[in-house]
């Protein structure tokens, strides 16, 4: 290589090397703007409140038979989650006068199957009570109906509550649904219908059967994200 040919070539490197260093920072700024969208578009904080005529669980009152607020908040990242929800109670075996749960899970989807399994710790303003292990499923077989399944775990009492649910969609933003369970062998059940005419306003009308139900309660709920309200 003549001295001639080894400067143009050193000329042509310098440039090169110049070009790619002009060209680096805004190509590595879009890669961590790219990076930043994505781990943003994985995050939300999904949040809410319902206001219930009676809080019904496993046809047992909460609140003897009074109104409930109870509002809740989850931060989601993918499908990881971890939660809070919370409720004005009325219970002469636990004492207090608000309970508090404490959730923690993931959300996987296999084909057509939508299933949740997590922890949930149940704590009152008289202290801690007790926890159970969850797993939920849901399908759509065809496309107005959902098919689902619940067991829920409590180690420490060796208690099972077992459920089977469904709900079918209906015109002008109506749904209908229905639950039958199994807490260690006592049976309650619900039926009823949910109109959400708007994305974050819902009102259910359902009828509860057990051994401290058999009524109806009616049931307001308002919710959001921060997903919804960026517009995502």
């Amino acid at each position: 290589m003549s001295m001639r040919d080894f400067m143009g070539w050193g000329r042509l490197t310098a440039a090169s090397v110049a070009a790619l260093l002009a060209v680096a920072p805004p190509a590595l700024a879009a890669d961590q703007m790219a990076d930043q969208s994505a781990v943003e578009s994985m995050f939300d904080i999904a949040f809410g409140v319902d206001l219930t005529s009676d809080y019904i669980s496993r046809g047992y009152t909460q609140t003897d038979h009074n109104p409930a607020v109870q509002p809740w908040v989850e931060l989601d990242y993918g499908i990881f989650y971890a939660g809070y929800w919370g409720s004005n109670t009325d219970l002469s075996t636990i004492g207090g006068n608000w309970e508090h749960d404490l959730s923690i899970g993931v959300r996987p989807e296999v084909g057509p199957f939508s299933f949740d399994f997590g922890y949930v710790r149940y704590l009152y303003d008289t202290g801690d009570c007790c926890g159970e292990l969850y797993a939920l499923a849901s399908v759509n077989p065809v496309d107005p109906l959902t098919l689902g399944a619940a067991v829920y775990y409590d180690p420490d009492a060796a208690s099972t509550y077992v459920e089977g649910n469904a709900s079918f969609d209906l015109p002008h933003d109506i749904s209908v649904s229905a639950a039958v369970g199994s807490w260690d062998g006592e049976f309650s059940w619900n039926a009823g219908a949910s109109w959400s005419p708007l994305d974050w306003l819902s009102a259910d009308l359902r009828y509860y059967g057990g051994a401290e139900a058999n009524r109806v309660v009616f049931t307001l709920s308002v919710e959001s994200s921060l997903s919804a309200l960026r517009g995502n």
